[in-house]
């Protein structure tokens, strides 16, 4: 038998090994076990259910909740009057029994339809944060101890308003992918009578860090993977085949040159300006005469969005006011 090298690991030292391994995979496991898309988080890999992502699912994915997570972040800020900001923090893929049994009773789940796609979707919102939103709607200052209970008929319409809003950003962010006309079907608290898939059903779950104000929690927005599949297989093969021509450069550019002219522009006549001091703008009351300095024989300016563009002169055409085109613009106008 050869004598053990120094590289060499004793049977004890293996053990200790082992279960030093053992003990950082079981403090690391979460309700998921399947792959995330956390940054610098390793999970372990479960082979029985291999991921439903390809990498380029993920990128699609990431881009559309990122761009959610944004837009939300300013609507809450508008609505609720307070520096609020949401994060998305992972995009993850597990069975919905784990993603139910992961959640609080009581909760806010806002169970969703997600026209055109198949199923449903849910989005949950903890109750602590719900209640700081409804508080701040309510004129409160949105921070303290919050009751832990499922909503009144009162507070569910205000969270309603805020989630209406919100599902208008979430529209906006699929449409790099399709046309998503997201609404709310119901309202629950327990997440067990929220049945919107079969409990082995692989499901895509993307968490927000939101912050408002004070306080602080994560969102959560459930949809099925058998519904998006789809939609990233369609999205994947678009970005396959992008770099290749579309058709002829000349027949879209005489399109787009097309569709250009028929494109509505304001168009205005205007005046010479007038100058005043601070003191005769103030001085200004109803039924005051303002003088434009304007003479009879200088032409009007003529201007397409705010730009001049030509000098008219104005008259009639039949009982409507109207301009005559005599020239360029000055260069003074």
């Amino acid at each position: 038998m050869a004598d053990a090298g120094v590289g060499d690991l004793s049977l004890a030292e293996t053990d200790s090994l082992i279960a030093e391994v053992d003990a950082g995979r079981s403090r690391s496991r979460g309700p998921g076990t399947g792959p995330t898309t956390r940054t610098g988080v390793a999970t372990p890999f479960d082979f029985r259910r291999p991921t439903k992502f390809s990498r380029d699912h993920v990128r699609a994915l990431q881009i559309v909740n990122e761009t959610f997570a944004r837009q939300t972040g300013t609507i809450l800020s508008t609505t609720l009057r307070a520096v609020s900001t949401m994060t998305l923090t992972a995009v993850d893929q597990m069975t919905y029994d784990e993603f139910v049994r992961s959640q609080p009773n009581p909760t806010v789940l806002a169970i969703l339809s997600l026209e055109p796609l198949n199923g449903a979707g849910l989005l949950q919102i903890p109750m602590h944060l719900a209640m700081a939103i409804i508080d701040r709607m309510l004129g409160g200052s949105g921070s303290g101890t919050f009751p832990s209970r499922p909503l009144t008929e009162i507070e569910g319409t205000l969270m309603r308003t805020i989630i209406d809003r919100a599902l208008n950003e979430l529209a906006y962010s699929y449409e790099s992918l399709i046309s998503l006309e997201p609404a709310i079907m119901q309202f629950e608290s327990n997440p067990q009578f929220a049945q919107v898939a079969a409990p082995s059903d692989m499901v895509v779950v993307s968490t927000y860090e939101t912050r408002i104000g004070a306080e602080v929690g994560e969102l959560s927005l459930c949809v099925p993977f058998s519904s998006l599949q789809p939609v990233l297989d369609r999205a994947v093969t678009h970005s396959l085949f992008a770099d290749r021509s579309a058709g002829d450069p000349d027949v879209i550019r005489g399109a787009i040159g097309t569709r250009v002219e028929q494109v509505p522009v304001e168009v205005s006549v205007r005046f010479s300006s007038v100058t005043l001091t601070s003191a005769e703008i103030v001085g200004l009351r109803e039924g005051d005469v303002l003088p434009l300095h304007h003479a009879v024989a200088d032409p009007l300016t003529v201007t397409a969005v705010g730009q001049p563009l030509l000098c008219a002169t104005p008259g009639k055409r039949g009982k409507r006011l109207a301009v005559m085109i005599v020239d360029p613009v000055r260069t003074n106008a």
